[in-house]
């Protein structure tokens, strides 16, 4: 029986855009996104909203377990417009822009300069941002 209920989990797995505006994907589901439940081997997604937290990974749609068809091609469909992640690209362009020494928390959460290559990663990243989230 637990066996069983691992196969069908594995069926299953959760894809949102993160804070950064990239494209994240799961088997579990994030917490403080809109995301959506996407069934490995049906043509449906449930897309669920932040404040609706954690919903079963069901892939049957039912009364309340709303589904709908998904292209699986299509990672851009998730990635609307977003006005906070459009103002946090335009944020971090304007401080990669009037700044030539630019310090960013590692992994380890120390403090470090960006060398030119990051920076540059730094720009593009945030010019994706703002092409993906801002009107």
């Amino acid at each position: 029986m637990a066996l069983g209920s691992s196969a069908a989990s594995a069926q299953v797995y959760y894809r949102w855009i993160d804070e950064r505006g990239n494209l994240a994907h799961s088997d579990r589901p994030p917490q403080g996104f809109d995301y959506e439940v996407i069934a490995a081997r049906s043509p449906l997604k449930r897309v669920v909203r932040a404040k609706e937290g954690a919903v079963p990974a069901e892939i049957t749609p039912r009364a309340g377990n709303r589904f709908e068809p998904v292209e699986r091609n299509s990672a851009d469909q998730i990635a609307k417009k977003n006005p906070e992640l459009c103002a946090r690209g335009r944020s971090n362009l304007s401080i990669l822009n009037s700044r030539s020494d630019i310090r960013l928390r590692d992994n380890n959460g120390e403090l470090r300069f960006l060398n030119e290559e990051e920076k540059s990663a730094q720009l593009a990243q945030a010019q994706a941002m703002i092409k993906a989230h801002c009107p």
